[in-house]
């Protein structure tokens, strides 16, 4: 749709867009007569939600958090908590002080309440931050004060504005009200409950908080005494009281009985040697025949060895050295060096005793009686030694198995160890945040600060009256030429020339605009139209002088007037062109082709004669069509009427009918024009095209485009040697032109 056609469809309908631009603004201008004057109050409380306690810049302020810290603020300030206690406060105000609202006499007769009672369940209700209920009767009747005195919820929400001041550490709340002092009173009453309904809130989630962790705090204790206690009952079950201690003292045993194995050993060995020299001395006595023999004074004395200092001290020390490299593991290398040695010299003293025995130092003279008696002393400690080392050997293995139950134990005692550690861990972590969270609660202090109080305004706010008038009016305005747009955009008539061009790519003949001569009777009404003109200003009649002008120099003569649809101005055009070509000395025969609507023959009082033409074998002459054709009220044109019927031409015409000698009328008359039924619906045009020279298509801009159409255009196109143009009719003069 062009930019001209859409203003041009606005300033054709400037009354529409001017009258109700005007009841806008007059509307605006009643409406906004008594409007009241408003006073703004401001109040203003810092949240040090944009502080930073952290030293380190990695760990600043979390815009992303404190933005929702805001919302959450800026949500709870505009609640129906914190307004329901505002509204009880302007209540209670107005109840013991000077009233900010004075109802009307007929409001405050309706309300009968008694004060006192009011008073103290709206201070009840205040101290104990909780709303008042609609379900008792007592609580409902304040509620209907409040909305009476429009302290109401929703009355007080629809003058408050609350918003974070320019992404700063602020919260702005701003109320207006027709009364300054009341505009302070509720931004104050504002921050005030706010501040109360805040500080009681976050204390009863600490309180929740810190109730929930005691609670898991005392989970957690439990927890690590019940594994104590399991502990406890298993090393009682299993006859320990420490396996760590268990096990040192087996291994300390373990070293005792292996030194006292060593010494058994020892002695068995000095024993055995014993037993066997008496036996030699006592064999080398027999072999001589004697009854005393030399010997030496370790076999005489008994008590040498035991006499003996040196070695005691020496096998003591390797006893409880031994036990120490036991208990210490087995793997120092020191301390079996040091055994080694002192092994040495026990080993150097025994040999020391033997070299000099072998020597035949310190000998002496004894029986063979003694010898005998010493052998079996001697043999009777090899045999104590020798039960004696497997007594101890029988408690060494004892002990020695007894250490693998030690060692299960041990790794029993470890797993319960290690539970226990666990608990101990988690208990720990609990109470530290018990702790966080009480120390937390020792020193918080209320985040919410009011910088700013709110203070009664001394002047009211600019009003506002001019600029609604403006902005109804405009509004007005714009709406409708909105509306006139959107009539424009979706009417899918053609409207203009450059819109029939566009969905129709015909060839355009001429345009005619919209007149008041459409009826049947045309001739009659042009030519008293054309009278009245004493100066060439009249649109219609020069359009029509341009397609006289296109149809004279189309060196055509006969016209098939047709159309895609009816009511589109056949009938009109056909009498207005044969009009405008009598203008200029023409004469013009009208045929009214058009059978299933004949309005030329009924509007020139045609004789209907076209049917009953017929020449029965006769040639052709012009005075034979003489008494078929009617003489019009306009000197020059002829017309032909026809009956009209349920028919085509080809199915009503004679053999010889008057349409094949068309060509021979052209010397009588210079244009012969034709009007044919529409071609969406009837094929008679179709019919009537073989005997015309040219035909021309009508189309009304105010008709919708359809379907149809498309169809019948194809037609046309097709048939370019004898279509030469359309006529867009009804056009708006101001469309003319787009």
């Amino acid at each position: 749709m062009d930019l001209m056609y859409i203003i041009r469809a606005i300033l054709r309908r400037k009354w529409i867009i001017i009258i109700s631009t005007s009841i806008a603004l007059i509307t605006a201008y009643l409406l906004t007569r008594n409007l009241k004057k408003e006073y703004l109050s401001i109040a203003q409380l810092a949240t040090d939600f944009t502080v930073s306690e952290s030293p380190d810049p990695a760990k600043g302020v979390n815009f992303f958090q404190s933005e929702l810290r805001f919302n959450n603020a800026i949500e709870n300030i505009s609640s129906p908590k914190v307004l329901g206690l505002v509204s009880y406060r302007l209540l209670l105000h107005d109840l013991q002080s000077e009233p900010f609202t004075v109802l009307p006499p007929e409001h405050a007769a309706k309300l009968r309440f008694n004060k006192e009672s009011v008073v103290t369940l709206l201070t009840s209700r205040i101290d104990s931050l909780e709303l008042l209920q609609s379900a008792v009767p007592e609580q409902k009747l304040v509620l209907d004060i409040l909305g009476a005195y429009k302290y109401n919820t929703e009355s007080i929400k629809r003058n408050l504005k609350v918003e974070r001041f320019q992404k700063s550490d602020y919260i702005n709340i701003e109320y207006r009200s027709e009364n300054p002092y009341l505009s302070a009173f509720i931004v104050n009453s504002v921050c005030e409950q706010f501040k109360r309904f805040y500080g009681i809130n976050e204390t009863q989630r600490s309180t929740m908080s810190i109730i929930t962790l005691d609670s898991l705090v005392r989970q957690r204790r439990e927890a690590l005494d019940q594994k104590h206690a399991a502990k406890e009952q298993f090393m009682i079950s299993s006859g320990l009281i420490d396996p760590g201690l268990e096990g040192s003292s087996k291994l300390s045993q373990i070293s005792n009985y292996e030194s006292l194995l060593i010494e058994e050993k020892s002695t068995l060995r000095n024993q055995s040697f014993r037993v066997k020299e008496l036996d030699d001395l006592i064999k080398a006595a027999q072999r001589r025949g004697v009854s005393s023999i030399a010997a030496p004074r370790e076999l005489s004395e008994s008590n040498d060895v035991a006499a003996n200092s040196e070695y005691l001290r020496l096998r003591k020390q390797h006893s409880e050295l031994y036990a120490d490299y036991i208990r210490t593991g087995g793997n120092d290398p020191e301390m079996k060096k040091r055994l080694d040695d002192l092994s040495k010299d026990m080993t150097r003293i025994i040999l020391v005793e033997r070299n000099t025995n072998a020597n035949g130092v310190a000998s002496e003279e004894v029986t063979v009686e003694q010898l005998v008696q010493k052998k079996i002393d001697a043999q009777a400690q090899q045999e104590a030694a020798v039960h004696k080392i497997r007594d101890i050997e029988s408690k060494l293995s004892q002990l020695r198995s007894s250490l693998s139950g030690v060692a299960a134990s041990t790794a029993a005692t470890q797993q319960f160890d290690k539970e226990i550690e666990i608990a101990s861990n988690e208990y720990t972590t609990v109470k530290d945040q018990l702790n966080a969270v009480l120390n937390f609660s020792e020193t918080k202090t209320d985040n919410f600060k009011q910088t700013i109080i709110g203070q009664p305004a001394s002047q009211p706010l600019p009003s506002k009256r001019l600029m609604l008038i403006a902005f109804s009016g405009f509004s007005a305005f714009f709406l409708a030429c909105v509306v006139i747009v959107l009539l424009e955009m979706f009417d899918n008539s053609i409207k203009t020339p450059s819109q029939f061009l566009r969905l129709t790519n015909l060839p355009l003949l001429g345009t005619v605009p919209k007149t008041k001569l459409e009826g049947k009777n045309v001739l009659d009404k042009i030519a008293l139209f054309d009278e009245k003109e004493t100066s060439r200003n009249n649109p219609f009649l020069e359009f029509l002088r341009k397609l006289r002008y296109e149809l004279e120099n189309s060196s055509k003569s006969i016209f098939l007037i047709t159309s895609t649809e009816p009511q589109q101005g056949k009938t009109m055009l056909v009498q207005a062109l044969s009009y405008i070509l009598s203008l200029g000395k023409k004469k013009v025969l009208i045929i009214d082709t058009n059978f299933c609507n004949n309005d030329i023959t009924v509007g020139t009082n045609a004789s209907p004669v076209l049917e009953n033409f017929e020449l029965n074998g006769k040639p052709f002459d012009k005075a034979s069509i003489n008494s078929f054709v009617t003489k019009s009220s306009v000197e020059g044109i002829d017309v032909i009427g026809c009956k009209g019927g349920d028919y085509t031409p080809s199915e009503i015409l004679p053999k010889n009918h008057l349409l094949k000698y068309l060509g021979q009328l052209k010397s009588e008359y210079d244009f012969i024009l034709l009007e044919g039924a529409p071609l969406n619906e009837y094929t008679d045009t179709k019919e009537l095209l073989p005997f015309v020279d040219g035909m021309i298509a009508v189309f009304s801009a105010e008709a919708d485009f359809t379907t149809a159409d498309k169809e019948s255009i194809k037609f046309l196109e097709s048939k370019k040697e004898k279509f030469i143009g359309a006529i867009l009719n009804k056009i708006e003069e101001q469309n003319l032109e787009l």
